[in-house]
């Protein structure tokens, strides 16, 4: 790790130790609950309660949809039109203690193509959790989670013409550490992941396509020292490392490489709730990728994360996000990619029961390696209708666009996407 790097992290992890034993108690500065989004307020008369199991409260649903789509496979050539059914549960326990907690997170959903098995897959989703109050000051938590699901054939690297979306594992845990004191806070967090990929092969060929240069372990640590101006306002610095390791070396320009890194980034920003209609957390500062293999180039520029909410009435909810990263998408001559992204949301209460909803982002790719910018466009609404306490349906249509330009675009793998369709939950 270079000088700059250990010395911006440990000036943080510094302050926050000086900061923790000078604060005194007082008022929750942090508490942001001036305001209240259209979709988290409680109607009492529609909305389901939670089963009490001893000392547990446990939220529960099995849900059903049916969705339309134009084009399945996601290609800008022979588009194939089909109907996919999703059907699965969700459950989510917790216990009801004053103090600590304990939690488990479950879903399960099988996609299920009418017109094509190919093309049918599983969603399992799993995270163990818990939390320790060390003091009044001071928590403690955990987690393990395990994932096995496929790639959407929107997805960046799936669009690719396989015969069949990829298969991913996903397995990890996390620990987290919190002191908050009057006007001080001080978070930390650290998750270790490890995701595995299965090969696919090529429509129509059979021919088999490697995914294992993608299997890698990845270790993402964050620490954040915040101050509260006011009870409206808090301004903070925050540091982050990331180190991807990746099990196997890829062969490019006639030699084996490695597509391991590690990165880091230093940000400076604030969270507020202004008498203003307006709640938010802003993150400014700088990035920075460094490859292992000299054969990749390292990256570095601004990094952005906000997001705000503005509430123009107590009926509607306008929200929007801005961010700016490195990730991996996984193309095999390009393992980064600089990812700028803007998205916007609105919420109206038509009645207490009907929420309407309208979603729109736009995302940038712009891979380091070879000549290429993906551009995507992603509009949604929404109409979510609760007939009762047990019972909830929602309508939804979606559109989903991709354009790929520069010298370093393989094929054609732009494409338009349609989706509508409408879903059903049951609760007990």
């Amino acid at each position: 790790m270079s000088k700059f790097k250990r010395f911006c992290l440990l000036s943080v992890a510094a302050s926050s130790v000086m900061a923790a034993s000078a604060a005194a108690q007082g008022e929750n500065y942090y508490s942001r609950d001036k305001y209240e989004s259209v979709l988290d307020r409680r109607q009492p008369a529609y909305d389901p309660e939670p089963i009490r199991l001893g000392a547990f409260l446990v939220n529960s649903n099995a849900s059903a949809s049916l969705t339309y789509v134009d084009n399945i496979r996601a290609t800008n050539s022979n588009e194939e039109s089909g109907t996919v059914a999703r059907l699965g549960m969700e459950v989510a326990a917790r216990t009801n203690w004053n103090v600590h907690e304990i939690g488990l997170d479950v879903s399960a959903f099988r996609n299920e193509y009418i017109e094509g098995d190919e093309e049918s897959s599983n969603d399992l989703r799993g995270r163990l959790r818990g939390r320790l109050n060390v003091s009044r000051d001071v928590s403690v938590g955990g987690a393990v989670f395990v994932e096995d699901r496929v790639e959407a054939r929107t997805d960046l690297a799936n669009a690719s013409g396989l015969d069949r979306p990829i298969g991913i594992t996903r397995v990890g845990a996390s620990v987290n550490a919190n002191y908050q004191s009057d006007r001080f806070r001080w978070t930390n967090f650290v998750e270790a992941s490890q995701e595995n990929y299965e090969d696919g092969r090529e429509a129509g060929t059979g021919i088999l396509v490697d995914q294992d240069y993608r299997d890698s372990s990845t270790t993402v640590a964050q620490t954040r020292l915040s101050y509260a101006v006011s009870p409206n306002l808090a301004v903070y610095t925050q540091g982050s490392i990331i180190d991807r390791s990746y099990d196997e070396p890829q062969f490019l320009g006639g030699a084996f490489r490695s597509r391991d890194s590690s990165g880091y980034t230093v940000a400076a920003g604030a969270d507020f709730e202004l008498n203003s209609l307006v709640r938010g957390d802003i993150a400014i500062g700088y990035l920075n990728e460094d490859k292992d293999d000299d054969y990749f180039n390292d990256v570095d520029g601004v990094s952005v994360d906000g997001r705000m909410q503005w509430f123009p009435s107590r009926l509607t909810t306008v929200g929007f996000t801005a961010g700016r990263r490195v990730v991996d998408i996984g193309v095999i001559d390009s393992p980064s990619a600089l990812q700028t992204n803007f998205g916007a949301r609105v919420d109206h209460e038509l009645r207490r029961n009907v929420i309407l909803s309208a979603e729109a982002s736009v995302s940038s790719y712009d891979y380091q390696e070879i000549d290429r910018t993906d551009d995507i466009n992603d509009l949604s609404l929404t109409a979510a209708y609760k007939l009762s306490k047990r019972v909830h349906v929602e309508a939804f249509a979606r559109h989903i666009a991709r354009d790929s330009s520069g010298a370093g675009v393989f094929g054609d793998p732009s494409y338009d996407v349609n989706q509508i369709g409408v879903g059903l939950k049951l609760y007990p």
